[in-house]
């Protein structure tokens, strides 16, 4: 099974290539159809966070890389996969933010999650407005 694409239009969702269309016409009038729906992630958010990423690591010297910035943004934004170990004890891993991992919906709301993050992490850098700043340096 190959993935279809449709843009939601006033009447429902209309197929965008002759393949969806194709797919679609398969199933007859009435028939309930179960669908997984995903919006693909937007390139530009995409290179905004990781401007975002540079940026800030650039203005700290908390840490050594901006991998270990990146995960601990993550961790403190909460998104994790808590695991268990020996003695109570938990250790936080950093959810892949990858495209194929997330789609456009879940990354806009780890975008926002990031941006509240960041002076939590680094209260030493001050109400800086990150975004405004990433956007008016023409980086992004």
């Amino acid at each position: 099974m190959s993935d279809h694409y449709f843009v939601r239009t006033i009447g429902g969702l209309a197929p965008v290539d002759d393949a969806s269309k194709e797919a679609l016409n398969f199933y007859g009038t009435g028939e309930v159809l179960r669908v997984k729906m995903h919006r693909d992630r937007n390139p530009r958010h995409h290179r905004l966070f990781f401007g975002l990423l540079n940026l800030v690591f650039q203005n700290q010297q908390r840490y050594l890389s901006q991998e270990a910035l990146r995960f601990a943004i993550t961790i403190q934004a909460g998104y994790v996969d808590e695991i268990r170990l020996s003695g109570d004890r938990v250790a936080l891993k950093p959810k892949s933010i990858s495209w194929g991992k997330m789609d456009q919906h879940e990354f806009s709301l780890f975008y926002q999650a990031a941006l509240k993050a960041i002076p939590e992490l680094l209260p030493e850098l001050g109400t800086v407005d990150w975004e405004r700043e990433l956007l008016t340096s023409g980086v992004v």
